[in-house]
């Protein structure tokens, strides 16, 4: 505690109502007084080799490692510095006892008693000279204590030691007083060191510590003082952000210019502060145009322009043009395709006019021309291998007669009693030619009306359906159709056109060979057709054929990625960093922008744009996290699909 009063200028005490324009000092202070702990040493060897003696150790009052006075410890737990030790019995003496010149000179014997002495103790002051004690004993030729011993001789029990200066306090000037006027305050610097410089902070005695803080110039301020505000000046920004200034200055009752110090003990008005000068024109960057190659490396363009919210796009001198933003990027597409499709020919549809469809061969090629994999071919630009004839239909005419008129161009087997009918194709040869026979019902020309019916027995008991071999399939991997020739036959061999239609069996159906050759996954095209080359590939991913970028074709376990055609100008993730200042504020209608009152400092803030997504067929999900095909433009990498900000704690739109 301290006596605070209020003084006048002459030092007089006065009344505490005439010092109420200052802070009142405290009148009481915490203070700080160390609080030690007892800290004993290793007891000493004992004093005597055999018999009884004595061991003694070092006990410090300790705090914060350092050495203190023993009464900041308390004395009932102090440990003992010194304690009896018994050691053999020493031998027997004999009769014969030394004459006085055998006696050593520093511990004359007295009856055979003669002093013996311990090892010196630690010094008892760390610093500034002290004491070191030892353990003194009188003792007989069996190593008991005995009571005469020349006293004369006695060695010393203390002697002085000295461990170095201690440290003290150390200050330095006072500084410039805070006010000029109605008390201020003026500090300097204090610290704890040793003469040769190190500070030790906790080894000088706290009570004695010169103060570092002290009043000054406690002397009543003059209340005709004022200080004037100037009027503010234009803004230091033609737009957005900038500062304006005014002159602030001390005078007196009469309007005229006093020295600062005289206003010191008022606040002081500010001298500057933020002005806003409208809207700053802005880069704008349109989305980048198509890339100018399908495959393999390119260029990207965009229109950049500098706008201004409302008129809209101004002149570029407007706009800073250092950071205006880049109109034109490479870009890159996958590796231009070296596989293609080739076809063969198409076989002859003219060879007959039933044809209904012809057949070529389509191979997947590479650069030099050797058949590779079909999975190395896009299957969206594969040829067709099949395509329909377009020969005109089949002529026909009716041939009517007696067996015996046509067996010559056509063998039908044994004549009949009446007259038959069949047709034939057209033939531009001679006459001779080979009747193919053909159902009645098959004909599309009307039976000439010589044509009589004639009646045998039932039909169903002459005439069947007869089937022949099935076809190989239309396709070679895959569904495809079989076809089979079906024809009504009669008992003698001869077609007819009397079997029932409903009975007819199906001359169609259709035909699975293997699964054509596309493959599942990645790791299947690597250990089936022996690649170890990272690209794209075309895959069967859930019965749909898909176009995947495989990696690490080289390693143990490839994976997939899926490309993005919009590359990485429509495919970004962000973190915003940037935080308001006023986090419940919305300024430019929450328009992004750089002169904003704000702090950088989100350390999870981030901008990665993504050329390609990893995708995991298994359970058909993206994985957001691989950034293999990314690049983070600035900051921490963000995942694929994500967003964040601390922008604002309000509900403030962003553009």
């Amino acid at each position: 505690a301290r006596y605070v009063s209020c003084r006048d200028v002459h030092d007089g005490i006065a009344d505490e109502s005439y010092c109420t324009h200052s802070p009142r000092p405290p009148d009481v202070s915490v203070c700080f007084s160390p609080c030690g702990e007892w800290q004993a040493g290793n007891w000493s060897p004992c004093s005597a080799s055999c018999g009884n003696g004595k061991t003694t150790r070092e006990v410090l009052c300790i705090n914060y490692h350092q050495a203190i006075n023993e009464d900041y410890c308390d004395p009932e737990v102090r440990p003992l510095t010194e304690q009896e030790c018994n050691l053999a019995a020493c031998p027997p003496m004999y009769s014969h006892f030394p004459s006085s010149s055998e006696q050593p000179s520093h511990s004359p014997a007295i009856g055979g008693n003669q002093w013996r002495t311990g090892p010196w103790g630690s010094c008892s002051s760390s610093c500034a000279g002290g004491l070191q004690h030892r353990v003194v004993v009188c003792q007989d030729e069996n190593g008991q204590s005995a009571n005469y011993c020349a006293a004369a001789s006695k060695p010393p029990e203390s002697k002085l030691c000295d461990s170095g200066p201690c440290p003290q306090w150390n200050y330095g000037s006072w500084g410039e007083c805070t006010q000029t006027c109605g008390g201020g305050i003026k500090s300097r610097f204090v610290i704890c060191q040793f003469p040769n410089g190190p500070n030790v902070e906790q080894n000088c005695e706290i009570l004695n510590k010169p103060p570092s803080v002290t009043q000054c110039h406690v002397h009543a301020c003059p209340d005709d003082v004022s200080w004037h505000r100037g009027p503010w000046k234009s803004c230091s920004a033609s737009c957005g952000k900038g500062i304006k200034y005014r002159e602030v200055f001390c005078i007196d009752q009469f309007q005229g210019k006093l020295e600062e110090k005289y206003c010191s003990h008022l606040q002081r008005p500010q001298t500057h502060q933020v002005c806003r000068s409208g809207r700053c024109p802005s880069w704008k960057a349109n989305r980048w145009k198509e890339c100018s190659v399908t495959c393999g490396p390119g260029v990207q363009q965009r229109d950049v322009y500098c706008r201004l919210r409302g008129p809209g796009r101004v002149a570029e001198e407007a706009c800073d043009p250092s950071t205006r933003p880049h109109f034109q990027r490479q870009c890159w597409h996958q590796d231009c395709v070296q596989h293609r499709w080739i076809a063969g020919d198409w076989q002859d549809c003219l060879a007959s006019c039933k044809r209904k469809e012809t057949h070529r061969e389509v191979k997947c090629i590479d650069a030099q021309n050797v058949p590779a994999n079909e999975s190395f071919c896009d299957p969206s630009t594969r040829p067709v291998s099949i395509k329909k004839c377009g020969n005109p239909p089949c002529t026909y005419i009716v041939v009517t007669g007696d067996s015996s008129q046509l067996k010559f161009h056509c063998v039908l087997g044994e004549s009949l009693k009446c007259k038959l009918v069949f047709h034939s194709k057209i033939y531009t040869e001679t006459a001779e030619f080979g009747c193919a026979y053909e159902g009645y019902r098959e004909c599309p020309v009307l039976p000439s009306p010589q044509v009589y019916k004639c009646n045998f027995r039932s039909c169903l008991h002459m005439v069947t359906w007869k089937v022949g071999k099935w076809s190989k399939c239309s396709v070679t991997c895959g569904v495809g159709i079989m076809d089979r020739r079906v024809e009504c036959m009669a008992e003698n061999g001869w077609s007819s056109d009397l079997c029932l239609t409903h009975l007819k069996p199906n001359a169609q159906k259709k035909c699975y060979v293997d699964d054509c050759k596309t493959f599942t996954s990645c790791k299947e095209i690597q250990v089936r057709n022996n690649i170890t080359k990272d690209g794209e590939y075309y895959l069967n991913i859930k019965g749909r054929i898909i176009k995947i970028h495989c990696a690490g074709m080289q390693l143990e376990n490839p994976k997939e990625y899926v490309s993005l055609v919009k590359g990485e100008e429509d495919n970004f993730s962000e973190v915003y960093g940037f935080r308001l200042q006023n986090p419940y504020e919305c300024p430019f209608n929450g328009s992004r922008r750089q002169d904003c009152d704000c702090k950088n400092d989100y350390l999870a803030a981030g901008y990665t744009v993504f050329s390609k997504i990893r995708i995991d067929l298994t359970s058909m999900q993206i994985k957001t996290t691989d950034l293999l095909f990314s690049q983070t433009i600035f900051g921490k990498a963000v995942p694929f699909a994500t967003a964040g900000d601390c922008y604002s704690a309000a509900r403030c739109p962003q553009v």
